[in-house]
């Protein structure tokens, strides 16, 4: 085979991974988060009441360190959500789901082309101490986050407006995921 020859084929490879299997995956994952929103798993909630007061503890704590609130928004809620959820069901933290997709990963495949957000962010916490499950085990979660520079730095990050939060609750455990955006371009980079 020609040098040429094995270059288109190995683009034509390359366009069919990038073609061919992210969108399979991006519905998959699509289809994983309306899932879990339809139905959580037995045995847990999700709690709009802890995440509006998320919501608020977090605008509070930016205020505080001298930077505009951010504005609740159910943009991601749904995303949120669902990764508290996919947490919750398969015993892991962090920013890519039980299955692997990554952050970006995750959002592109619920919002398609990602570049409408020129910024995003997510913070990620549990609290499974064996206290009531109300406004003071969501003001532990956001101390987890301000005892983190990550997470602090997500938090008081001035390009982010917007915040959608996503709370489960199974037992006296708590998972909460919050997604952090800026305001969105009427259209992405590749629209």
């Amino acid at each position: 085979m020609s040098h040429d020859g094995m270059r288109r084929g190995v683009c034509f490879m390359a366009v069919c991974l990038l073609v061919g299997v992210r969108p399979a995956s991006a519905g998959g994952y699509r289809d994983f988060v309306n899932g879990l929103n339809a139905k959580p798993p037995s045995g847990s909630r999700f709690r709009p009441d802890l995440e509006a007061k998320l919501a608020s503890l977090v605008s509070a704590y930016r205020e505080g360190e001298g930077k505009e609130p951010v504005a609740p928004d159910d943009t991601f809620l749904d995303a949120a959500r669902a990764h508290a959820a996919d947490m919750m069901l398969n015993g892991f933290m962090g920013h890519s789901s039980s299955s692997g997709l990554s952050f970006q990963g995750r959002m592109g495949a619920l919002v398609g082309d990602v570049t409408r957000y020129p910024s995003l962010g997510e913070n990620a916490a549990r609290d499974t101490q064996d206290t009531p499950v109300d406004d003071a085990k969501a003001r532990a979660i956001l101390e987890q986050w301000i005892n983190s520079r990550a997470h602090r730095k997500v938090m008081v990050n001035r390009s982010f407006h917007f915040v959608s939060t996503g709370v489960i609750q199974r037992e006296n455990k708590i998972w909460a995921v919050q997604i952090f955006f800026g305001t969105p371009r009427k259209k992405g980079l590749f629209q």
